[in-house]
């Protein structure tokens, strides 16, 4: 094989290998956590954990009614992106996993009230 086709055969596999990668997929940390279920009143659901607060999760696990069945108050463990420092912190959802079923009242009022003052409306 000529010099010339070597270079051209070695540019179209180096654009082939990194042209269908994704280059963000090197960024992309994931984080286990576990917490409180809190159904808002938007299309974003609350975790409630006693290390990172109230943290608001953006669904991208594919399943657009994985938190039909849940109720606010269930232990969750969670698979999610960094959480943005806000208040409430912000993530991105990959993995749910229900623990146990709980209630409203396993639910830490003070956050509750924080979160009502700042206008976010629970079912």
């Amino acid at each position: 094989m000529s010099r010339t086709g070597i270079v051209v055969l070695g540019s179209v596999l180096l654009m082939v290998c990194f042209g269908c990668s994704d280059p963000n997929e090197a960024k992309r940390v994931r984080f286990e956590m576990e917490g409180r279920l809190l159904k808002s009143g938007s299309d974003n659901q609350l975790i409630l954990s006693e290390h990172a607060g109230a943290t608001s999760m953006w669904n991208q696990t594919g399943d657009e009614e994985i938190f039909d069945d849940l109720s606010s108050g269930d232990l969750i463990h969670v698979t999610i992106s960094e959480i943005a420092e806000s208040y409430p912190g912000q993530t991105t959802l990959y993995h749910l996993e229900l623990i146990e079923e709980g209630t409203e009242e396993d639910l830490p009022q003070d956050e509750l009230d924080t979160l009502h003052e700042l206008g976010w409306t629970f079912e």
